[in-house]
């Protein structure tokens, strides 16, 4: 294993000229040396080609052309990746310093780990941050209980890539929940987590999840209910099948809705997981989270 891997970024993209430069710029600017950025862009008629043009010399390669959607973009890239790491990282997001050389760092520190990943914070549509999601004691259990892991800041060795294979480019939401939900089902122990900020999520009023976060609970409840009619899961994690829902598709949802003004769908999602769940106090909780955002959705134009 080299002391210093190389590690390979792709980032999809389509019309996202306003962040594109930014997000290359916080690949670029990573001190680790070993690094592959390979930009998979969709097609865009904004910005977005002059801006890979002013920065081609020192992209190992991009190519701008019609794809089938973020998951078929990340699996060309990935596809191509010398790596042995590989990431993906959306074009509205960034890398935070030193993101590179903590990952390389982990991945030299745990050998044989099949997923690095550090702590992700919530950034508005200008750059300010929202709020942080740390990653500290994440597992299995913590994925389907709806504890999504922070997509910009995980890192996947190359056997664990070439063990479970790309994204579901079926999938247009839950690609990455379906995706890491193989990862840790295939290896429930093999996590090591990078304490730091490693990457910010920019959530903004025009971004995927809340322009469409009505097809989220689709996806989401498709993929669990796959996952649960397995035959070969063990007891406890098939007792979690009415709290996964909960929270993996309802809860999620209604935060959604109410990040984008729809209270009358995300009060009902919200009401559909207090029934799922066990306790009362467990169905309180998730009523004062979903309420919270509600009264918080002017964080997201900051």
């Amino acid at each position: 294993m080299p002391s210093s891997p190389l590690i390979s970024i792709v980032i999809p993209s389509f019309n996202q000229g306003a962040f594109l430069e930014e997000c290359l710029r916080s690949v670029l600017d990573q001190s680790h040396p070993r690094k592959e950025i390979i930009v998979i862009d969709g097609g865009s008629t904004d910005s977005s080609r002059e801006i890979l043009g002013k920065y081609e010399r020192r992209l190992d390669f991009w190519i701008s052309e019609q794809d089938r959607g973020q998951a078929h973009a990340v699996n060309k890239g990935w596809a191509r990746a010398k790596g042995d790491v590989l990431g993906w990282l959306n074009s509205d997001d960034r890398l935070e310093a030193g993101a590179l050389a903590a990952a390389a760092a982990a991945y030299a520190s745990h050998p044989g780990v099949a997923v690095l990943y550090g702590d992700v914070q919530e950034i508005g549509h200008a750059g300010g941050v929202i709020g942080k999601k740390t990653m500290a004691g994440y597992g299995l259990r913590s994925l389907l209980l709806g504890k999504n892991m922070g997509q910009p800041g995980v890192f996947i060795p190359r056997r664990t890539y070439a063990a479970v294979g790309g994204l579901a480019e079926e999938l247009h939401f839950a690609l990455d929940f379906e995706y890491f939900l193989r990862v840790w089902s295939a290896f429930p122990d093999g996590g090591a987590y990078i304490p730091q900020t490693v990457a910010s999520s920019r959530v903004w009023e025009a971004s995927k999840t809340l322009n469409r976060g009505e097809r989220f609970g689709g996806e989401y409840r498709v993929v669990l209910e796959k996952y649960f009619d397995r035959g070969d899961l063990p007891p406890e994690i098939r007792a979690l099948r009415k709290k996964s829902f909960s929270r993996s598709v309802y809860f999620r949802q209604a935060r959604i809705f109410l990040r984008g003004g729809k209270v009358r769908a995300g009060l009902g999602d919200l009401f559909q997981a207090m029934r799922l769940e066990e306790s009362p106090v467990e169905a309180a909780r998730l009523a004062y989270a979903v309420l919270r955002a509600l009264l918080e959705r002017n964080k997201y134009a900051s």
